[in-house]
């Protein structure tokens, strides 16, 4: 089954005509309270993640949920942010979980040895260069992630009868 058939759309849609800061998207009307939202939506679970050793890595999947729908209300940046959080925690906790064992069994444990650093650095990394981009009032898209919970289209304008 295709991963869209599980999509959800949850919070508003990000302005499609959002101005670019280079080829990424800028929220001019983000405040500041949003900017620390998409900053810590993307930094709560990654520093979880490192307290822990790993045991709470998958914590950004509750935490991506809580964020597109408690804050998410108020700003669809914010709403954003914590979807594609969900996304990311999601996607990268299958990679770990079913990547692993199929690339285990492929290769015969010989090439987890490539797998498993790049899948570290690409945890740690992504979310970082997300938290600096949301700082800057930037959208951002992780790498290679699943889109499970989608951006929702802008709901039709019926029109008036006069």
């Amino acid at each position: 089954m295709h991963a869209a058939a599980f999509a959800v759309n949850i919070g508003p849609k990000p302005k499609q005509d959002a101005p670019l800061d280079g080829k990424r998207y800028v929220d001019p009307s983000a405040t500041e309270e949003d900017r620390m939202w998409g900053l810590w939506t993307h930094l709560g679970p990654l520093l979880a993640a490192v307290v822990t050793s790993g045991a709470l890595a998958p914590i950004g999947i509750v935490w991506g949920l809580y964020v597109a729908h408690v804050p998410g209300k108020k700003s669809p940046f914010v709403a954003d942010h914590g979807r594609e959080m969900f996304n990311a925690a999601l996607t990268y906790t299958i990679y770990w979980t079913v990547g692993s064992a199929v690339v285990g069994i492929v290769s015969f444990g010989a090439a987890l040895v490539v797998f498993w650093p790049f899948l570290v650095v690409m945890g740690v990394l992504c979310p970082i260069l997300a938290a600096v981009a949301a700082a800057k009032g930037r959208y951002y898209r992780y790498p290679m992630c699943i889109r499970f919970m989608k951006t929702p289209e802008p709901e039709a304008q019926e029109p008036q009868l006069t």
